[in-house]
This record gives structure tokens, C-alpha cells and sequence, in this order.
């Protein structure tokens, strides 16, 4: 094939300029003109990345914003004047204000017609082979999938767009069902396996692959297996359209259709994409670099995309005072062991500082590559002055830690590649199904090759409710950051999710310090009440925005 830059140089040349893809199907002229050659074309298939694979990204600079942990009691709400503010602590996801998919939910087929036009228009490209074309419309396929997949775990039933749509066009399409959502997933991402390739070259690291494709498809099934999907009683009645929101039936045989699909990812995977675990012996620089190194063996499919300091790269990077917002609260820390896999315990009793360095310093490879403590240099920028102590913004604020995630050894780097698919995550999705299926060796099997990768002593529980919260333990330890833990704990309905997780009494570290306003000069800590959280049942899905509904063709989610 041609190269066309998607990963990097088109990205980069095409941050500035205006994304003309919105501009209306109608004006054959400019799309006639975009598509009549091969370096034309590639702008148009690099906007397509950029903006579907953006999904749950802060990528705009959207002030109003932060990541999606800031909402599930992971991190600190963010500030007073952010969404997650009034999400956690008032009145929760809204259809009318407050929001967790930050661009808003039009914006999801804003970027599904962006695929959906390079797939329609790729034939017209003069210098490109068919076997080209038919890769290219693989990866748009693979994207439609990827949005919708995303939809799914959001929103439940969503309309189903097969075109690019015009004015001509009748858009009064209504919801479909949660299984027929799941039913085109498993159909586009079937179509984008079997044509797309299984490697790259390292030129086109990044693009859509066979592995890309299946991974999709087997987070869409694993969600679809879990408890909010899979019941013929959805978590609130809607009634004659309860299909829009749960499966209707409960059905055991979807964790084995889930366990297979995983599976699929691994075989795929490491058989033949060149994926593999990274596990040297060495647990802080392993995970380190699967989480954080640009083009790692691990990674599946990432979030190429490099805006500049005005990106997403400023709610992350802890150089820039807006990602202050996030810090690391006593309810999530303790998904972590201590290195030596025992439970480490904070205490909630006014204890000196000395203490918590000390317990600090014990905690394992995982979080010691994903948070600094306070007055600790970042352990995962050893001897970076970059990355010391007296070098990072440290506001005197009640958190934990504050998470250092996506930039091991990033030394002056300011931007990373969001791992969108890392395959550690399948491993857990398979470890989770075979639970599930009462088959515990199966599931130990494939949890211990991430667990013992962390340099922790491998689990041996087989008691499968024991197993369950062990299960999600590790999710929550291994993926943090990676949009995940905030829909898991939804779609697992977990039974404390009012009472520690999303609501109820949130927790910190507090601190007593005579730093002048930073974190420095801590004299004692404690472990206590962060905030009270809002929760409400009828926040397991998403809303759809009251302007869409005032259209009168959807349907809205219970509740709101």
C-alpha cells in the first residue's frame, strides 16, 4: 500500500486546520477533490482516527472537563467549576447539564459520518489498488464499531446510522436495541478483521489491525455479558422498551461467548500481531512501559494523536496546574497491594508523616509507576529532575497521591499515547468470563499472568464470589486511567456502588502541613471523609440530551 501518514505527520499537520469533513456531502466538489488522490485522501483518513478513537479523551482542551475517573470516586472530583463537580457531589449526570461524554452525544455521529465518508468516498482515489480500498474501508468499519461499542456501554440502545447521512436523508431514526446494537458491532468487526492485516510495518504503527478489530468486538461482549445487560430486568422499568436498556433475558452462555472472544484477541494477538505481554522480571519497568512508552509491544490500539500543550496532555500531565484536579482518593488506593501482596492499611487516626512515606515506599510496582506521593520523587522518572519533587506543582491539596500514569520515563515529553487497548485487558476479560462460568483454574490461569507481571505472589483463591472481587480489584489496579473502572463498577452494578464508589462517603488522606499553601512540610496525616458522593439508579446509563429528546424520536433512559 502507499503510505498515507495517519500516525504522526498527518495528525500533527492536520491538528490546525479546520476538520473539513463536517462541511455538507452536498458539496461534491470538495469531496470529489479530497478523494481523487491517495496523498489527498490521507488527511481525511487521519481526521477519521482523530476523532473517533477521541471518545472519553479531553483532547479538545474543553475546560469544563476532566477525565472520566475524576467521576467514579477514583480521583478527586476536579474543580469546583467542572462537570464532575456537580456529577459527584449534587445532582449527578443530567440530561439537561451535566454529562460525561464530553463532547456531547451528537458529537459520537459527528465522527461516525467523518469513517463513514472516507469509506463511501475511498473508490474514487485514482492511485490507490482495490486491495488498498478495501483496507481503508476495513479501518473506517472498525472505527463505526469502536463509537458504537463505546455507545453501548454508555447509553444502552442506540440508533443505528448504515451511511453518511444528507439533508435528504430521513434523520428521525430511533433507538434500536441493546442486542441489535451488539448485533452490528459483532458484524462490522467480523468484516474489519477478516480484511485487515494482522502487522504493520513500523512506519504505520498504529493503524487498524485484525487484533484492533476482535478487541472491540470482545469488550462490547464482555459488557453485554455482565450483570446490567445480561437480565430480563433492567435496573429501572422503561416499560415496553426495557430492550433499550438490557438484554431482556439473563443468559450464562454470554460469558462463554465473552471468554471466546477474549480469547480470540490473546490468539491473534500474540500469534500473529506481534502483541505480547512485557514481562522481563522487572514489575516498575514492565508496566511502566506498557502504560506509558509510545509504540509498546502491549498496546493494541492507541490514541496517536499529539495536540500540543493545549490538548488532553494538560489534564494529565502534572507540569500543568490543571491537572491538579486530579488526585488519587483513599477509596481507589486501596485496590492496591503492597509489594509483597499484603493489604496496606491507612490509618484513621491523626499519624505522623513519616508514617505514610514509609507506607508509601512499601506499595508495588503498579502504583509506584502510577502516582507520586508527597514529598516523594516520582518512582517512575528515577533521577529525572524533570520529574523530582520540587519540580512538579504540589498546591496544598487533601488527595493521596497524584497520578503520574502515561509518562514513565517520559523525561521532557509533554504528550503520550493514550493505550485505548492494552492486551493485559483481555487477559482480565478472559479470567472474568471463565469466573463467571464457575471454571476458576481457567480464570487463575489467565489472572496470574498479569498479577505476577506486577511482581506480586500469584492468587490462588478459587471460591468464585471471593474470585469476583479479586477480579475487579486487579482491573482496577491495572487499568486506572484507562477509562475503564468508571462503567465496569456500573455494568458489574457492584452492591456498594452508593456506599463508597461513585456515592456515599468518598475518602482522602488528609494532611496537616506547615508548607505555606504546598505540599511540603506535612507534619501528620489521617485517612477521612473526602466529600459526600451523589448516586441514583438511573445513573447506570447515560442520558440522552433533552434537546434530543424534544425531537420526539428517542426514547430517554429511566430516570431522568
Amino acid at each position: 500500500m502507499k503510505p498515507y501518514y495517519i500516525i504522526c505527520m498527518v495528525l500533527l499537520l492536520f491538528a490546525c486546520q479546520k476538520d473539513f469533513l463536517q462541511m455538507p456531502i452536498s458539496n461534491t466538489t470538495t469531496t470529489d477533490s479530497i478523494f481523487s488522490t491517495t496523498i489527498k485522501a490521507q488527511g481525511a483518513i487521519a481526521n477519521a482516527y482523530k476523532v473517533v478513537l477521541s471518545q472519553g479523551l479531553p483532547y479538545q482542551g474543553n475546560w469544563n472537563s476532566l477525565i472520566l475517573d475524576n467521576a467514579s470516586g477514583a480521583l478527586n472530583y476536579g474543580f469546583s467549576w467542572t462537570w464532575c463537580y456537580g456529577i459527584t457531589t449534587s445532582t449527578g449526570l443530567t440530561a439537561t447539564g451535566n454529562t460525561e461524554d464530553m463532547d456531547g452525544y451528537a458529537y459520537n455521529y459527528t465522527t461516525i459520518r467523518q469513517a463513514y465518508l472516507v469509506k463511501e468516498n475511498i473508490d474514487k482515489v485514482t492511485d490507490m489498488t482495490s486491495a488498498d480500498k478495501a483496507i481503508v474501508k476495513a479501518e473506517m468499519t472498525a472505527l463505526i464499531a469502536y463509537r458504537y461499542e463505546q455507545m453501548l456501554i454508555m447509553y444502552g440502545g442506540v440508533p443505528i446510522v448504515s451511511k453518511s447521512l444528507t439533508v435528504n436523508d430521513d434523520l428521525n431514526i430511533p433507538r434500536a436495541p441493546v442486542s441489535e446494537v451488539l448485533d452490528s458491532i459483532n458484524k462490522w468487526c467480523d468484516a474489519a478483521a477478516a480484511v485487515l492485516p494482522s502487522v504493520w510495518t513500523s512506519t504505520w504503527t498504529g493503524r487498524m489491525t485484525k487484533s484492533a478489530a476482535l478487541a472491540i468486538k470482545a469488550k462490547a461482549l464482555l459488557y453485554v455479558a455482565r450483570p446490567l445487560f445480561n437480565t430480563a430486568t433492567p435496573y429501572l422499568d422503561l416499560g415496553a422498551n426495557n430492550h433499550l436498556i438490557c438484554m431482556g433475558n439473563e443468559d450464562a452462555s454470554r460469558w462463554q461467548t465473552a471468554a471466546t472472544a477474549a480469547e480470540a484477541v490473546i490468539k491473534e494477538a500474540e500469534s500473529n500481531g506481534g502483541i505480547k505481554i512485557i514481562n522481563t522480571g522487572n514489575p516498575l519497568d514492565d508496566y511502566g512501559t506498557a502504560t506509558s512508552t509510545p509504540a509498546n509491544a502491549e498496546v493494541i490500539l492507541a490514541f496517536k494523536y499529539d495536540a500540543g500543550g493545549s490538548s488532553m496532555n494538560t489534564f494529565y500531565n502534572m507540569h500543568n496546574w490543571q491537572a491538579y484536579g486530579n488526585g488519587l482518593t483513599t477509596s481507589y488506593l486501596e485496590n492496591y497491594y503492597k509489594a509483597d501482596g499484603s493489604d496496606q492499611v491507612w490509618p484513621t487516626t491523626t499519624t505522623a508523616f513519616s508514617d505514610y512515606r514509609t507506607r508509601m515506599q512499601s506499595m508495588d510496582a503498579r502504583f509506584k509507576a502510577s502516582f507520586k506521593a508527597w514529598e516523594i520523587d516520582t518512582w517512575n522518572n528515577p533521577n529525572d529532575n524533570t520529574w523530582a519533587n520540587s519540580n512538579l506543582f504540589q498546591w496544598a491539596m487533601n488527595v493521596a497521591a497524584i497520578p503520574v500514569k502515561f509518562y514513565y520515563k517520559a523525561g521532557t515529553r509533554n504528550w503520550f499515547e493514550f493505550p485505548i487497548f492494552r492486551l493485559a485487558a483481555y487477559y482480565l476479560s478472559a479470567a472474568e468470563a471463565y469466573n463467571e462460568m464457575g471454571q476458576s483454574a481457567e480464570a487463575l490461569a489467565k489472572l496470574n499472568v498479569i498479577h505476577l507481571r506486577a511482581g506480586l505472589p500469584a492468587i490462588t483463591e478459587t471460591d468464585q464470589a471471593k474470585l469476583r472481587k479479586i477480579i475487579q480489584r486487579e482491573w482496577a489496579a491495572e487499568c486506572f486511567d484507562e477509562n475503564y473502572w468508571l462503567h465496569d463498577i456500573k455494568h458489574w452494578k457492584r452492591a456498594d456502588i452508593g456506599d463508597g464508589l461513585i456515592g456515599g462517603v468518598i475518602r482522602t488522606l488528609h494532611f496537616n502541613s506547615d508548607g505555606g499553601g504546598k505540599m511540603t512540610g506535612n507534619t501528620d496525616y489521617y485517612d477521612g471523609k473526602m466529600y459526600l458522593g451523589f448516586w441514583a439508579p438511573r445513573q447506570y446509563l447515560n442520558p440522552f440530551p433533552q434537546t434530543e429528546i424534544n425531537k420526539g424520536t428517542l426514547i430517554q433512559n429511566p430516570g431522568y
